[in-house]
C-alpha cells in the first residue's frame, strides 16, 4: 500500500505539476495574447496618426491650392476692373474735352456775335449823341441824354460780362448768354425808343 500510497502522492504531485505547467502555459500565452493585442493597438494607432498625417498633408496641399487660385482669380478681377475703369474714365474723358470744345466755340460764336451787336449799339448811340449836341435835338424826347447815357452805360456793361464769359465764368454759361441777350435786346429797344 505503500507503494500505492507513493504512487498516488507522485500522481498528485504530477498532476499538480502538470496543472502548474498548464496555468504557467495558460498565463504565458495570455501575456504573449495581451503583447500581441498591444502591438496590433500600436500599429492600429501608428497607422491611423498615418492615416490622419496624410489627409492633412493632402487637405492643407488643396488649402494652398485652392488660396493660389483664389488670389489669381482675384488678380484677374482687379486687372478687368482696371482696364474697364480706366477705358471708361478715357471715354468719359474724351466726351468732357469734346464738349469743352463745342461749349468753348459756342461761347466764342455767342461773343462774336454779341460784341458785333454792342459794335452797333455803340455806333448808333454815337450818332445819337452827335444829332443832341447838333441843331436836331428838338426832334429828340427831353429825357434822350439820359435814356442815352443809360444805354452807353448797359453797353459797357455787357462788354465786361461778356470778359468773364470768355475767361469761364463760375455761372452757368447759358445763364450768362441768355441774360446778355435780354439785355443786348432791351439796349437796342431803347436806343430805338430814343430814335423814334
Amino acid at each position: 500500500m505503500s507503494r500505492f500510497r507513493n504512487c498516488g502522492i507522485a500522481l498528485v504531485v504530477l498532476t499538480m505539476a502538470a496543472c502548474q505547467k498548464a496555468a504557467t502555459e495558460e498565463r504565458n500565452e495570455a501575456v504573449e495574447a495581451q503583447r500581441e493585442a498591444t502591438t496590433t493597438a500600436q500599429e492600429a494607432a501608428n497607422e491611423r496618426q498615418h492615416e490622419v498625417a496624410e489627409a492633412n498633408k493632402e487637405a492643407a496641399k488643396d488649402i494652398s491650392e485652392a488660396r493660389r487660385e483664389a488670389r489669381e482669380r482675384s488678380l484677374e478681377a482687379v486687372e478687368n476692373e482696371i482696364q474697364k475703369t480706366s477705358g471708361a474714365q478715357a471715354k468719359a474723358n474724351e466726351e468732357y474735352n469734346e464738349a469743352a470744345r463745342d461749349t468753348a466755340g459756342a461761347r466764342s460764336e455767342f461773343s462774336k456775335d454779341s460784341r458785333e451787336r454792342l459794335d452797333k449799339i455803340d455806333a448808333k448811340s454815337r450818332k445819337l449823341h452827335q444829332q443832341l449836341d447838333g441843331k436836331d435835338a428838338k426832334d429828340f424826347p427831353a429825357d434822350a441824354r439820359t435814356r442815352l447815357s443809360n444805354v452807353d452805360r448797359e453797353s459797357q456793361s455787357i462788354r465786361t460780362e461778356l470778359s468773364q464769359l470768355e475767361t469761364g465764368t463760375p455761372q452757368p454759361a447759358m445763364d450768362v448768354q441768355s441774360r446778355i441777350e435780354k439785355r443786348l435786346d432791351a439796349a437796342e429797344k431803347a436806343l430805338d425808343n430814343i430814335d423814334d
